[in-house]
């Protein structure tokens, strides 16, 4: 078989395994390009359309994602953790503090500080923290997933995190018009999912069904 023809059919194989982009994970880039476009069509000020734009799509998403975070922890622990209810309140403290101040900037950059945050319990999770390894790559009790895969989901959730913060800080620094940084936004969490699909498959073998 030619390089060539073996590079093709590797290709087909990685590109059919993709798995689609979730309704869920489209609602956020949805809610804020369309929440922008409408507060923009009224004529509100820009900086003040891009806070709001962007509080209503944080907002949609952590609601969308409430309860199924509720459903896991409850499966894995046999309980909502209270832990889960601290993080709720910090997130709707952020997101108060995005509007009373309304600048772009101050949004973004919470954006950053809260995947740097996350960023840093994916690292304790690799390195070993049992407590953050079931939170965020749970399995149920008569899986056999072995450690090394979730500590690696892990490592690629902590990646994901360091990516978003280089694209935020990089859009700040360059100070680009905010237009820009809204479809930029809008267009990275899917980018995003196929780059965790696609480094998953090239950098750890599929589980069988029975480790799933």
């Amino acid at each position: 078989m030619t390089p060539l023809r073996r590079f093709s059919l590797f290709l087909w194989f990685l590109l059919s395994h993709l798995p689609p982009v979730s309704p869920g994970r489209l609602l956020m880039p949805v809610i804020f390009l369309g929440s922008w476009t409408a507060l923009q069509a009224v004529h509100v000020q820009d900086s003040i359309a891009f806070v709001w734009a962007g509080v209503l799509a944080q907002a949609a998403q952590i609601w969308s994602t409430l309860p199924v975070t509720v459903r896991r922890h409850r499966f894995t622990f046999g309980r909502a953790s209270y832990a889960t209810s601290r993080a709720m309140a910090i997130l709707l403290c952020f997101l108060s503090l995005q509007i009373w101040w309304s600048e772009p900037w101050l949004s973004q950059r919470l954006v950053s500080i809260y995947c740097a945050l996350y960023a840093t319990l994916m690292a304790l999770g690799v390195w070993g923290d049992s407590d953050i390894i079931n939170r965020f790559a749970p399995v149920s009790k008569d899986s056999d997933a072995p450690l090394d895969f979730r500590r690696h989901l892990l490592k690629l959730y902590a990646m994901v995190a360091i990516l978003v913060i280089a694209t935020n800080e990089t859009l700040i620094a360059l100070d680009t018009a905010l237009g820009t940084r809204v479809v930029t936004l809008s267009i990275l969490p899917i980018a995003l999912h196929y780059f965790f699909a696609i480094t998953l498959l090239l950098t750890h073998p599929p589980l069988d069904d029975s480790d799933a």
